[in-house]
């Protein structure tokens, strides 16, 4: 079978020292069968850091709960208790075997000979000795990275904490492309930590220990990094060499000492701007209450060209629906760390709210260039395609993220189920996701007028106008939703009441654009209730805007209604029927179907 050609490949790879050949091997397996513990198992011997081990492993037990080499790995990795100890067994003594016998004689012992050598000869030697291993120890060779007693005496001047990054770090930050999004491990756990660049605020070349500490650093091995920074703070405490002390704790999860360097870090100089930022990262851990953007904008204030914390400030205003500042930030960061997905992510995410949809296609495509396997960039890039028109690329990549986060926000629900319906594959499952979507507590017009033309492909047509008018409750002054709701009363047939709201986005009309729309509608509105004159005059006023405003499709429908004569006769004439096509694009748009056949004018009740 090709499934167990490909893991004896990736055993095979194993041998020979190929760790990157079998991962790529087992993930093409997993991306097939997520159900396979051997598949499991053997990832998470290949993988880079302690979190993915212990995330394999756990898949592992989930699947086949006695499996006790996974339960030996998670012991081992600290994420699982071993478990209660069992006192060892006591053994009953055999009395019915011989005592030995105490009173027997013990050979006497042999004296040793003494030596007639006179070792107070070797006394002069030996003091020599003495004296060169101090000598060592205090010239600093003996110990590599102890400070000699002859080096210059250690003075820190003052100096303007502006942070450089190191370049080698730097590419931690961007991830490797994949052209086929495998299971992102690491990337699904709870709270996943994306690696960040050191600050290097003075080198310290003097210092072995701090050295060794940064190469532990790049490679992830926290632990070391945490042991020779240590070694290195007690013979330098400085602020920055205290904040990345506590870099090593933060990444380590161990939160409250993390906090505690960073304070020290700040009690040591207040105007240290990483520390700041170090204390924003935790303290939104440890107490969700806590302010955290005093500490962002104190670090921008010291520090203007700190890219990370441009990007942790635009996540703040994206929370609390601040678009246009978290726009200006994620630019900052964009300027300032150039290969940061998450900086193009939230500059996406940004213009994406703020309708900019041709700018914030692209940076979606950038920040999946960058890291293809960071899952929440596929809910941004999903609504990117719905508003942009490309409703089935929108599926596809709302339905990767769906497979990869289990709790997910009513936004997700909202844009499936308008992918859905744009598609018009599957209406039932539109209406499904929708309802889901306001469950979850989303209240936004354009949620309720999509529900609304959901119930009219379904032929509810009165759970429609319902929808429409719960959009108008939340937007009242917004043209586009007045529109939408003079356009399904029409629809419904309810033409007096359709036409009150016709009227009123006339007065919120912005542009010619919409003036073509309101006179389009209100034209086949008015036919509807018999009023040929001022239909006729809504179809010249279409006519006589700037052919670029009114799309082609009602200008052949004005001509043909203007041809005839230009007084309207005093018969009635056809009405036109609606047949509610849908047509798959990111607005909201009706295909009306002008028939010949006349339809009476129905009464009318608000």
């Amino acid at each position: 079978m090709a499934e167990d050609k490909r893991f004896l490949l990736a055993k095979l790879a194993i041998e020979q020292g190929d760790r990157f050949q079998a991962k790529d091997k087992l993930s093409e397996l997993l991306k097939e069968d997520q159900n396979n513990v051997e598949y499991w198992l053997l990832l998470s011997t290949v993988v880079d850091s302690t979190k993915e081990r212990v995330f394999c492993l756990k898949k592992v037990i989930a699947l086949d709960p006695r499996n006790q080499e996974a339960r030996l790995g998670m012991i081992l990795f600290g994420a699982l208790d071993p478990g209660k100890v069992h006192p060892a067994e006591l053994r009953k003594r055999d009395w019915s075997k011989e005592l030995k016998d105490i009173r027997k004689k013990e050979k006497p012992k042999k004296e040793r000979k003494k030596s007639n050598y006179n070792y107070k000869q070797l006394l002069p030697l030996m003091g020599g000795g003495v004296v060169i291993i101090v000598l060592l120890y205090f010239s600093g060779l003996l110990f590599p990275g102890q400070r000699s007693i002859f080096s210059p005496k250690l003075t820190i001047t003052p100096m303007t904490w502006t942070p450089s990054v190191d370049p080698e770090l730097m590419a931690e930050l961007t991830g490797t492309p994949n052209p086929i999004l495998q299971t992102p491990i690491g990337r699904v756990l709870e709270k996943p930590y994306t690696p960040t660049p050191v600050y290097v605020l003075t080198p310290h070349p003097r210092y072995g220990t701090y050295q060794t500490a940064l190469i532990a650093y790049r490679q992830g091995d926290y632990e070391t990094m945490l042991t020779y920074m240590r070694l290195t703070e007690d013979q330098l405490e400085t602020p920055d060499i205290v904040y990345l002390v506590g870099e090593a704790l933060r990444n380590l999860g161990r939160f409250n000492e993390a906090l505690g360097k960073y304070e020290r870090a700040l009690f040591l100089d207040p105007s240290f701007a990483p520390a700041y930022y170090g204390r924003m990262l935790i303290s939104q851990v440890i107490s969700p209450e806590y302010d955290i953007k005093q500490d962002l904008d104190q670090a921008l204030i010291l520090d203007p060209e700190f890219g990370q914390v441009y990007i942790e400030r635009a996540k703040y205003y994206l929370d609390r629906g601040d678009f246009q500042l978290a726009y200006e930030d994620a630019t900052q960061a964009v300027n300032y760390l150039p290969g940061s997905h998450l900086a193009h992510l939230y500059r996406a995410w940004s213009l994406l709210e703020l309708k900019d949809y041709s700018r914030s296609a692209q940076a979606i495509e950038t920040s999946l260039r960058l890291d293809i396997n960071y899952v929440p960039s596929y809910l941004v890039g999903g609504r990117v395609n719905l508003e942009t028109g490309r409703a089935a690329t929108a599926v596809e990549m709302l339905t990767k993220y769906d497979a990869y986060v289990p709790e997910k926000t009513w936004q997700f629900y909202y844009s499936l189920g308008k992918a859905y319906y744009l598609t018009g594959s599957d209406m039932n499952q539109a209406e499904l996701l929708l309802n889901q979507a306001v469950s979850l507590g989303g209240d936004t017009s354009s949620l309720y007028q999509v529900r609304a033309l959901v119930y009219l492909e379904l032929g509810e047509q009165e759970k429609a106008v319902a929808e429409a008018f719960n959009a108008r409750k939340i937007d009242r002054d917004e043209f586009d939703v007045n529109l939408f709701l003079g356009k399904i009363l029409y629809s419904s047939s309810r033409y007096s009441l359709g036409l009150v709201y016709l009227n009123i986005s006339e007065q919120q009309a912005q542009n010619e654009a919409d003036l073509a729309a309101v006179y389009y509608w209100r034209a086949l509105t008015l036919e509807n209730l018999d009023q040929q004159e001022k239909a006729i005059l809504n179809w010249q006023n279409l006519m006589s805007l700037p052919l670029e405003y009114v799309p082609d499709e009602w200008e052949i429908t004005a001509a043909e209604k203007l041809l005839p004569t230009a007084t309207p006769s005093p018969t009635p004439t056809p009405s036109p029927t609606l047949t509610p096509t849908i047509t798959p694009t990111a607005t909201q748009t009706f295909t009306v179907t002008v028939t010949n056949t006349p339809n009476p004018t129905p009464s009318e009740t608000p």
